[in-house]
């Protein structure tokens, strides 16, 4: 077991990072599929490190690793091992519908990389109206793997992605299970706060855990809720955030903000993010289409589609309407954090 995963499973929440971005996938090469730029993404890393992010989980649905065969995770697991961030906690997403096999193979070259944390989410080989049952079996062969492999289990709920949510009720199971006791942390990226984020943090079994908000529009409500749900008043709430691969420098000052207690202004600059998420929304239900942020900051077009630039101009118009320049310049200047983009010149002027 390598050292980080040890201090992570002796004390998750103090131990497990507080902001990681679910980052972005750069690519390059034309349609049906386009390819990953592994010098970019190795560039990219080394900039999110520098800017100070703490941590980065591989094949979230904001890279569109749902749509990754299992080589290209391969590929992208190994190539973003090799970025120079020492700092840097690499993580990554599995997916029970690949198989034992496959995921045995990757849970290998994960360790083999020192990951010391390796989420998973119900597979979309799940009925639709799934029951916590079959979700625990479905999962459970995930986690009883990465435990014996030596790292820690993050679970995952996204049902945009997976087709059903991961109920508290659900993970709950899963603690009692062979290597349940190596699950450290949930991420919820659901749209309902009451039925998703705050079941997690009211859940008696589930105190142990970092409850890692993943739909971003929640986070304020969540970080103020975090230190009322643990005995010692410590912060369970994290992110493992989408919009922080192009929102780093807001991220991590609302971060700030919450340490500070500062819950006003902790609302006030998530308000700005909600702005550019929601310019990034075709239906107020479903998570924004991050990769039109992904292009702006010059790091390629989606594996299988193009862009349309009206959607791309939406994202920019919300920018410069922001209301506060403070939160301008850092969503400008996060936006810009490759400095080479397509609308590098553009950015520049909102915060230099």
């Amino acid at each position: 077991m390598n050292d980080l995963a040890q201090k992570i499973l002796s004390d998750p929440i103090e131990n497990y990072p507080a902001a990681t971005v679910a980052c972005f996938d750069p690519t390059c090469g034309d349609l049906p599929r386009r390819k990953l730029d592994e010098q970019r993404l190795i560039s990219y890393l080394e900039k999110l490190s520098a800017a100070g992010a703490e941590a980065v989980l591989l094949a979230a649905s904001t890279g569109h690793g749902h749509l990754r065969t299992v080589e290209e995770l391969e590929r992208w697991f190994e190539v973003a091992a090799q970025a120079n961030a020492p700092s840097l906690v690499r993580m990554a997403l599995l997916r029970p519908e690949d198989g034992e096999e496959a995921n045995r193979k990757l849970i290998a070259l994960l360790r083999e990389h020192a990951y010391p944390v390796i989420f998973i989410r119900p597979g979309t080989n799940l009925p639709a109206h799934a029951t916590d049952a079959q979700i625990v079996e479905n999962m459970r062969p995930l986690v009883e793997m990465i435990a014996e492999a030596g790292m820690a289990v993050g679970v995952y709920s996204i049902p945009d992605v997976s087709g059903v949510s991961l109920p508290a009720t659900a993970t709950e199971k899963l603690l009692d299970l062979p290597g349940g006791d190596k699950i450290v942390a949930a991420k919820i990226t659901e749209a309902d706060y009451l039925k998703s984020t705050r079941e997690y943090l009211l859940s008696p079994r589930l105190a142990k855990l970092k409850i890692v908000q993943g739909w971003d529009p929640h986070l304020a409500q969540a970080l103020s809720e975090g230190p009322r749900s643990n005995i010692e008043n410590k912060q369970r709430v994290g992110v493992t955030s989408g919009p922080m691969s192009f929102a780093v420098y807001q991220y991590l000052y609302m971060l700030d903000a919450a340490k500070q207690h500062d819950w006003d202004e902790l609302s006030l600059s998530q308000k700005a993010v909600t702005a550019l998420f929601e310019a990034m929304q075709d239906d107020p239900a479903k998570f924004a289409d991050l990769q039109r942020a992904k292009f702006i900051m010059g790091l390629g077009l989606p594996l299988t589609s193009s862009l349309e630039t009206e959607k791309i101009e939406k994202v920019l118009d919300a920018l410069e309407d922001l209301p506060r320049k403070s939160d301008q310049k850092r969503l400008a200047k996060s936006l810009d954090l490759m400095g080479d983009g397509p609308y590098h010149d553009r950015l520049a002027k909102l915060y230099q």
